[in-house]
């Protein structure tokens, strides 16, 4: 007598989502039916279509899981899917920033020479295989004395990473490039043609008869009317900066046919920290002819002496993903200190921030610029002498303006830089004995450098001896490792590091001391 076929449905491990998970769930369901199936010879028909069901459900499975994942700001791979929805929570990435120099000129004529606004200066830098050229342009005019006997005359100007778009395409006039004409359509949407374009730098003319107008850039189309000239800038994953207009209720629709050109800086990013003596070459001077070009280009020698800094990628994914559920927090206003700190991080190369008040009517705001893992200036927002550089300013007035809407009538908001405190750390380890020394104690400062540097470091923070023992017993070859100093420079003995509000703990290499158990 056969077996009875049994009625009881047989439940499905929905969490064996992978293919042995599947052709297993798939044999066994089978087999309830057909007791006397073994599908034990791989040839067997019925084998073969098991596993092709199998390879369809893992499939299936992954892009089911891969959307879900995508879905949200915490579990998205793809940098396209964080954009996407930090947009939607009202959060602006940081884009390519620009890093500094100051470019000193020297002349070797008898003539006082005056090297323009806006003049251009080159250098080449190696990466990996390729060399890559880096142009800054000067921020104001530098007039450069002749020499008198042996004493060349020099002056130093300020210069940022990047040059105009309208050196570089050919149909650019005084409004820039010509990115397109108007459609009359709603929420039209331009792409600029150069790549990278630095942060802040888009301006956007409208065609209007025989002139162009100006519109605004904002941050958000929803909040004007239709008939407010606005624009907004988003940046995709692959660098491509859109600008985008508004549908007739939300921003007004630029006129049918009519041309729109854009101004933009094409530069930024971390190439743009280069070392000293790199930027040599006088590129371009503005509004003087060839003749008079050649003439100063001869007479005229710069130099970079310092290295440049400031200059990053757009904001990393995982920045992105801490501050942007901080953003939609706040609610677009500030009350409490915490989204004064919140929505400071909403600004445009903002990486840090803490707001303290000792009454509700005054706040502070310590807020310190975006940086990546690979960047290395030690103080970033401050220069050599402590003093806010021209980074931190424009933050600072960046974030006034966005703060303008957002604060109870009543309140003052100072927004200050930050103070960095240089901690002191002696660390003893024992090591494996297939390390050697060296190899061990570079690995040791590395990971303390990386660990409990700038991007790991926060406003307010507190470091604790045990916390970088934990980090320091993850380096390959370490046995153990005991952290037996601890104290902020001008201190003494084993304790753990508090911050004020104001203050960042940074580790110096000379402020590290490393030796054998």
């Amino acid at each position: 007598m056969s077996t009875p076929v049994s009625n009881i449905p047989i439940s499905i491990d929905y969490t064996g989502k992978d293919y042995y998970s599947l052709r297993q769930e798939l044999i066994t369901r089978v087999q309830n039916r057909i007791p006397n199936w073994t599908a034990n010879d791989p040839s067997d028909f019925g084998v073969a279509l098991i596993e092709a069901f199998a390879y369809l459900g893992d499939l299936v499975s992954y892009y089911i899981d891969r959307n879900a994942n995508e879905a949200f700001i915490t579990t998205a791979t793809q940098r396209e899917s964080v954009l996407n929805i930090a947009q939607t929570y009202g959060y602006t990435p940081a884009g390519y920033r620009q890093a500094y120099a100051d470019i000193t000129f020297t002349n070797t004529s008898d003539t006082s020479l005056v090297i323009p606004e806006g003049s251009i200066v080159s250098g080449d830098v190696a990466i990996a295989d390729t060399v890559e050229t880096v142009y800054f342009t000067t921020l104001a005019a530098a007039v450069v004395d002749a020499q008198v006997g042996e004493s060349v005359g020099t002056q130093t100007v300020l210069a940022s990473h990047g040059r105009p778009i309208t050196l570089l395409v050919n149909n650019a006039n005084i409004y820039g490039e010509l990115i397109g004409t108007s459609t009359g359509l709603p929420s039209m949407t331009f792409e600029l043609t150069e790549t990278p374009v630095v942060d802040g730098t888009v301006e956007i003319y409208i065609q209007d008869g025989d002139v162009y107008s100006k519109w605004t850039k904002v941050q958000h189309l929803l909040d004007y009317g239709p008939t407010d000239l606005v624009f907004t800038v988003t940046l995709a994953s692959n660098d491509v900066v859109t600008i985008t207009f508004g549908d007739g209720v939300s921003g007004a629709i630029p006129v049918l046919y009519s041309e729109i050109r854009s101004k933009y800086i094409v530069g930024g990013g971390e190439l743009g920290n280069v070392d000293a003596s790199v930027l040599t070459s006088l590129y371009y001077l503005p509004g003087l002819s060839e003749g008079e070009t050649t003439a100063i280009q001869s007479a005229i020698t710069a130099t970079n002496a310092e290295v440049a800094v400031g200059g990053s990628n757009p904001e990393p994914t995982d920045q992105i993903r801490l501050a942007a559920p901080l953003l939609l927090r706040s609610n677009n206003r500030a009350v409490t200190l915490q989204d004064f700190s919140d929505l400071s991080l909403g600004v445009n190369g903002i990486g840090k921030a803490s707001a303290s008040a000792a009454i509700w009517t005054s706040v502070t705001i310590y807020i310190a610029p975006t940086r990546t893992s690979t960047d290395s200036d030690l103080q970033p927002g401050l220069d050599e002498a402590g003093s806010p550089t021209l980074e931190y300013d424009r933050l600072k007035s960046d974030l006034e303006t966005f703060l303008q809407d957002k604060v109870l009538i009543g309140t003052s908001v100072t927004i200050a830089p930050p103070t960095y405190v240089d901690g002191i750390i002696t660390i003893q380890y024992s090591k494996l004995p297939q390390y050697t020394t060296t190899e061990v104690e570079t690995t040791i400062k590395i990971k303390l450098l990386t660990d409990f540097g700038y991007t790991g470091m926060n406003f307010q923070d507190t470091v604790y001896p045990q916390d970088i023992e934990y980090s320091l017993a993850q380096v390959p070859g370490v046995k153990v490792a005991r952290v037996t100093v601890l104290h902020r420079e001008g201190d003494s003995g084993l304790t753990n590091l508090v911050g004020d509000a104001n203050e960042i703990f940074r580790f110096q290499e000379t402020n590290i001391s490393i030796g054998e158990l």
